[in-house]
């Protein structure tokens, strides 16, 4: 064993040495926006989102001119590129296509005899991407300049053996690319095992069997809405009585009642049929539809501080609720925006429309809490609406009467409180409903604890990927061969090979492009 950097202790013939010692170390260029004759299809630019693929880049969103890449430094086909400025710092590509690439990206050109792959495979390994991390300026956007960066400590087997690691790795590599991608597969599947599973439920197939046992049990959803709706109209009535009182304005006859606004009904032309016993209403037929809080520097002076709801906490079916804040409120309008638990809570959104519209049940966890004006919110009465409420949101279905609610001429996708009012849904008897979300609940809990599985296989095979490559670079992957030229001799004929090229004036030739 020789010795090492740091507690690594190296086999016999290899030797610690340092990326500018492996050939050459470039960093990327921009040419001038401000020319257009620089960009054009001829030669990728490559630039940190460009380097996903990792071990497999052919090509990049950006590209530059024949001009253009005079103006650049040409990077042959198997350049190690790695990123050493930013929140991606380390992510490393391995070009198949010869190109440029930008200033964030420093770029290794390995020398004759030395297996650009294995560089590859070194630069990614969890020991390199240590290093990397731990030279980086601790800013706030983490830098390693060129020198750190040719300066990094390297482990270098002798050729034969990197070729043989590099065999070794991509086989195992093979293997676990293969499992992984299955793996993916699988969870594709349950993603839209799970839809199916609410369509089922929505359209009334889930419950088919069960419905036809109790079909003479069933209160029709017609009279449940008819219930909803008078018991809605009773509480207004109530509630306008009092603010008369309060007044000093008691009625003096019947006529006001005329001022209560029935909830609109949706039109049904364009609705396919429902089972039996099923109703198609709208939400603000089965709910009271309202608004949140808007947030403004005033609130800043206000004594009283609850806390609150923003759409960062709302997702597709669930709550993100690690960070929730405070906000000033008047003690009078608490009422109107205090969640209640069971509400149901839909992200108005102003962006992507695969962003609007996410929806979650609010599960009374945080008592008080209020919402903000960019969640709309949704009472239903009984509560229990709002379990199935969701699945008909979270459906296909529900989806696309979303998104052509929000769609817009001007391209701002948003939902307001009308257009979620006068969503269409279906609504089936309320112990219906009960045992729709009692099925769903079961199959989806049964997709969950299968995808924990997947979770925790992708996880593992991530561990075993890393655990290859650091046995790689401590020498532990494949056996060594003592017949071998040894790392030190061939770091001697390259570094000779350089005194040669300079002392001739010429630049040190880089590995062969492709």
């Amino acid at each position: 064993m020789e010795n090492c950097t740091g507690s690594i202790r190296l086999p016999h013939g290899w030797v610690w040495t340092t990326i500018k010692q492996l050939g050459e170390a470039v960093t990327g260029t921009t040419p001038s926006k401000s020319q257009p004759k620089y960009y054009g299809k001829d030669y990728p630019l490559y630039k940190p989102s460009d380097l996903n693929n990792g071990f497999h880049v052919r090509g990049a969103d950006d590209g530059l001119s024949i001009e253009g890449i005079e103006q650049a430094r040409l990077l042959p086909a198997k350049s190690i590129l790695v990123t050493c400025i930013g929140a991606t710092i380390g992510k490393t590509g391995f070009i198949r296509v010869e190109g440029a690439s930008n200033q964030q990206i420093n770029t290794i050109i390995p020398a004759t005899d030395i297996s650009p792959e294995y560089v590859y495979f070194g630069c990614i390994s969890p020991q390199f991407q240590a290093e990397i991390i731990s030279n980086a300026s601790s800013t706030t956007l983490p830098i390693l300049n060129k020198s750190k960066f040719e300066s990094l400590p390297f482990p270098l087997p002798p050729y034969a053996e990197q070729q043989r690691i590099v065999a070794k790795i991509e086989e195992l590599f093979t293997k676990l690319d293969a499992g992984v991608a299955s793996l993916k597969i699988a969870k594709k599947q349950l993603k839209r095992y799970r839809q199916s599973v609410l369509k089922a439920a929505v359209e009334g197939e889930l419950t088919r069997e069960w419905r036809e046992k109790h079909k003479d049990e069933l209160e029709p959803a017609s009279v449940l809405l008819e219930r909803i709706l008078k018991e809605r109209r009773a509480k207004w009535e109530a509630d306008q009585l009092v603010k008369m009182q309060a007044q000093g304005k008691p009625p003096k006859d019947d006529k006001w009642k005329a001022k209560y606004q029935e909830p609109a009904v949706p039109d049904l032309k364009s609705l396919p049929e429902l089972p039996e016993n099923w109703l198609w209403v709208s939400v603000e037929q089965a709910g009271d539809v309202s608004g949140g809080l808007t947030k403004n520097s005033k609130r800043d002076k206000l004594k009283v501080r609850l806390p609150y709801l923003r759409v960062a906490n709302v997702y597709a079916g669930k709550l993100e609720l690690d960070v929730i804040k405070d906000i000033g409120v008047e003690r009078e309008e608490i009422q109107r925006i205090l969640l209640s638990k069971g509400d149901l809570l839909i992200v108005e959104g102003n962006g992507s429309l695969d962003q609007i519209g996410r929806v979650a049940l609010w599960n009374g966890s945080i008592d008080p809490c209020l919402h903000q004006n960019h969640l709309i919110k949704v009472r239903f009465d009984p509560i229990r609406i709002g379990e199935y409420v969701i699945y008909w949101l979270l459906s296909r279905g529900g989806r696309d009467f979303i998104t052509r609610a929000a769609s817009s001429t001007s391209g701002l996708h948003t939902l307001s409180l009308s257009k979620v009012a006068s969503l269409p849904m279906p609504l089936p008897p309320l112990v219906e409903q009960e045992q729709i979300t009692a099925e769903v609940e079961r199959r989806f809990s049964v997709a969950d604890e299968i995808e924990a599985t997947l979770d925790a296989e992708l996880k593992r095979a991530e561990r075993l990927r890393q655990s290859i490559l650091k046995r790689a670079f401590e020498g532990k992957l494949v056996p060594q061969d003592p017949n071998d030229e040894p790392a030190s001799v061939l770091l001697e004929r390259i570094k000779a090979e350089k005194v040669e090229s300079k002392l001739q004036g010429k630049t040190p030739t880089p590995q062969k492009k492709t």
